[in-house]
């Protein structure tokens, strides 16, 4: 017979059936209380991201000043004395148009302002020699004056003798009236002639003035043809590194015609394109960490020095308008610019245009509202 503890391993196990109704809503429970957390914190992500202390970005690069240089008279290049990528220092030449045709108007426009100033000092004698004539007129009118006196005096004399019948005849009463006449007459022509130098005199400063206008319309040609001859040595504007260069010897070149651009090292700074909500704590002169892609073990500081009156957007080609039609928000970027600390790499490694992961330290400030172009007050701080 089989033993009875044999036959109780065969024995069937109690029932542990659970009611089919619970599994699904276990699931429908977990997929609510999920569904809901996605909701929460996609609601909160912005204000919990905008109220941390380290802002970050990766949407950043360095900028510089960038100078493109163009000719500014138009012939042919006769010397380009740079390479690409060359190291040059304020003054420098850098490009060089044939100035042979700029030398001969320079030439021509010291000739012409020569004759302008020769014509002037012409007239200028012209001048002397006419006040002479004006200052003999005048002479001879005060000598005329005075024989008229003298001529009055007589034929008055003559009329009074020949009254009394004392002495006078018709005859000298006659000669001193014609005499008397013949003094007006000349006093007139000469007073007529004082007129006519006078007239000529002033003439003369008419003509004086057109000659002075003259010479100072050759003295602005000479300037401009000397401007001319000196834009033929297009030079560096500051020390620095030259780009492409972009033009060749014997290449014609118009006004206006960019022939290279420099970039002035080490000026230079990061633009870092934060996302609307990560501005709300960001402040002036706040400290800020920086990361070049291109070169992982380099690290910069730096401080937040002013950031865009402007999203990105508003100062786009075509500026989006929101009035209209369906609207789907979307979050705009502000460019700050962040100063950088002096470093060596500046200028030497790092160039313009690089991309850089930026963070800035928030918590450096009071909690006070910026005010641009103000000294806010800073606490220390310390990178995580």
């Amino acid at each position: 017979m089989p033993d009875a503890n044999e036959s109780a391993q065969f024995l069937p196990e109690p029932s542990r059936t659970r009611p089919g109704w619970l599994g699904p809503a276990i699931r429908l429970s977990l997929v609510i209380v999920a569904g809901f957390l996605v909701w929460y914190v996609a609601g909160h992500w912005n204000s919990w991201i905008g109220a941390a202390r380290y802002q970050k970005t990766n949407d950043a690069y360095t900028a510089g000043d960038v100078t493109p240089l163009s000719a500014r008279v138009s012939g042919y290049v006769a010397n380009v004395a740079v390479t690409d990528y060359q190291t040059v220092h304020k003054g420098d030449l850098i490009v060089e148009i044939d100035p042979s045709d700029y030398r001969a108007q320079l030439m021509q426009a010291e000739a012409n302002l020569a004759a302008a100033q020769a014509n002037l000092a012409d007239l200028a004698s012209q001048k002397d020699v006419q006040r002479a004539l004006i200052r003999q007129a005048e002479a001879t009118i005060a000598a005329t004056q005075a024989e008229q006196v003298r001529y009055d005096l007589e034929a008055n004399r003559q009329r009074a003798l020949l009254r009394t019948r004392i002495a006078g005849t018709e005859q000298q009463v006659e000669v001193a009236t014609a005499n008397q006449a013949k003094t007006n007459a000349d006093l007139q022509l000469n007073e007529a002639q004082l007129d006519q130098q006078k007239a000529l005199l002033a003439s003369l400063d008419v003509k004086e003035n057109q000659l002075k206008a003259q010479v100072q319309a050759a003295e602005a040609q000479l300037d401009l043809a000397r401007d001319n001859l000196s834009y033929t040595r297009i030079v560096s504007p500051a020390d620095g590194l030259v780009g492409l260069r972009q033009v060749r010897v014997g290449q014609f070149v118009n006004v206006g015609t960019q022939v290279i651009a420099v970039v002035p090292l080490p000026r230079i700074w990061v633009i870092a394109n934060y996302k609307e909500t990560q501005m709300t704590n960001v402040r002036l002169h706040q400290p800020a960490r920086l990361h070049v892609d291109a070169f992982p073990k380099l690290r910069l500081t730096g401080e937040v020095d002013s950031w865009s009156p402007g999203s990105g957007s508003v100062f786009a080609l075509l500026p989006p308008d929101n009035a209209t039609g369906n609207f789907t928000k979307v979050v705009q970027r502000v460019p700050v610019k962040i100063v950088l600390d002096p470093h060596p790499a500046l200028g030497t490694l790092v160039r313009p245009g690089l991309s850089v992961e930026a963070t800035i330290d928030t918590g450096t400030v009071e909690d006070q509202p910026p005010t641009p172009g103000s000294t806010q007050k800073t606490r220390s701080h310390r990178w995580p």
